[in-house]
């Protein structure tokens, strides 16, 4: 009785996070913590089982940057303060959450997709409500910039996508129907965040819905549909002029920024804090600067006219995930969370294979999207920088590698 209990409180923790954490400032950490509680207390009450498929794998890629992190501090001799909780929520939340959830069973675990379908009608309502009291203004919330934000609600619709693999309702018309609502709904309100680099990743999101939806194994066919849905995407995007004199600004501020290297400008901004991780790196490779070296490292950059003085009074990252973690933890930080992507998405990869029934696939292509969003969002923005999309990325790579975790007898079973 207690584990059942808490099983279905692990899922709704589950199904809470991702519209908490687009609405408010502690909801998603509270659900976080939420299901970790929820997790232990399942995981003590269980009959004995098999682990997970690839959990070792999994665990390894989540201990990285903790790893990363205290070797950093032990190098400074300091102690690594909010970077030890992010390691943290990886090291024990993913693995944690992982066994938990695949002990809950896959037809019960599938029930939290409802959380991640309602996460974009929530992020739609907030930048509707804002578009409705700031009209003419970019969207921004409290919790996120506009980047960040849009960003997720891109991965929430690419979720929505692969949805469609399973049956959550009795009602199949119904339900098809609200997914596909989901689905646009979602996707236009990443459209309204006006975010530019958030497309960088639709081509392969595109691609991994041909995989897993395509009926056609020749490649030149994938291409060629590929080639034709990101057109209709661009033309959909296109409609927006708010969009689009973004994009049309970005071009004007690159050909800025090679007359005037410290602009302060959106473009020239990011390739100011860019140069300025790498230099920091440079200068150390193995330690990295630690955390608080890097906004002091630009204001000595500032003094030598390397970057203006509003980047080095406003910034104190480099708006880059990769760059973010090499320039604090050096070379060991880079390679930790790029294995933090890579290894689940080798896990995620060898689930796509067609011998594997639909609703694995799905799932797989979901946490491929999620491994692979994540680092491409990262080359613009600082995905990680607060502990809420942290312990999402750890929440979502154990929901889709239980999902998608081809040993159970229940992942076999054919769509209802």
């Amino acid at each position: 009785m207690l584990n059942r209990a808490c099983s279905w409180l692990l899922i709704l923790s589950v199904i809470a996070m991702p519209p908490l954490l687009l609405t408010t400032a502690n909801g998603g950490s509270a659900a976080f913590y939420l299901a970790l509680l929820s997790s232990i207390v399942v995981l003590a009450t269980r009959e004995p089982g098999p682990r997970p498929a690839d959990f070792r794998l999994l665990w390894i890629a989540a201990s990285l940057p903790l790893a990363a992190t205290l070797l950093s501090a032990a190098l400074h001799g300091d102690w690594p303060g909010s970077g030890a909780e992010r390691g943290l929520r990886l090291a024990l939340g993913l693995p944690l959450l992982l066994a938990a959830l695949h002990a809950c069973g896959i037809e019960r675990l599938r029930h939290a997709l409802w959380g991640l379908l309602a996460a974009g009608w929530a992020g739609a309502a907030v930048l509707v409500s804002l578009i409705i009291r700031h009209p003419g203004e970019r969207p921004v919330t409290t919790e996120y910039n506009a980047v960040g934000y849009g960003n997720l609600l891109l991965l929430f619709a690419m979720i929505s996508l692969f949805s469609f693999s399973w049956r959550l309702t009795p009602y199949r018309r119904a339900e098809a129907l609200f997914k596909s609502l989901t689905l646009l709904i979602t996707f236009a309100a990443f459209i309204l965040t006006q975010t530019r680099s958030g497309w960088l990743a639709l081509p392969v999101f595109v691609l991994l819905g041909l995989v897993v939806y395509a009926a056609s194994r020749r490649p030149l066919r994938l291409v060629g549909a590929l080639t034709v849905i990101l057109a209709g995407l661009l033309a959909l995007g296109s409609l927006s002029p708010a969009l689009r004199d973004r994009v049309q600004d970005g071009v004007t501020q690159y050909q800025e920024c090679e007359r005037d290297p410290v602009a302060d400008t959106s473009i020239c901004i990011r390739l100011q804090l860019w140069r300025s991780a790498w230099a920091m790196l440079a200068e150390h490779p193995v330690a990295g600067g630690w955390p608080t070296g890097f906004p002091a490292h630009l204001q000595a950059r500032s003094a030598e006219g390397q970057v203006s003085a509003y980047v080095a009074e406003n910034f104190g990252e480099p708006h880059n995930d990769m760059l973010d973690a090499l320039a604090q933890y050096g070379v060991p930080g880079g390679l930790a969370l790029l294995l933090l992507y890579l290894l689940p998405c080798l896990v995620f990869a060898r689930r796509l294979h067609r011998r594997w029934p639909q609703p694995v696939r799905a799932a797989a292509a979901m946490g491929l999207c999620v491994c692979l969003g994540f680092a491409i969002f990262g080359l613009s923005e600082h995905m990680f920088r607060g502990m809420r999309t942290v312990g999402l990325y750890a929440m979502l790579i154990a929901l889709f590698a239980a999902l998608s975790n081809p040993r159970s007898a229940a992942a076999q079973q054919p769509m209802p």
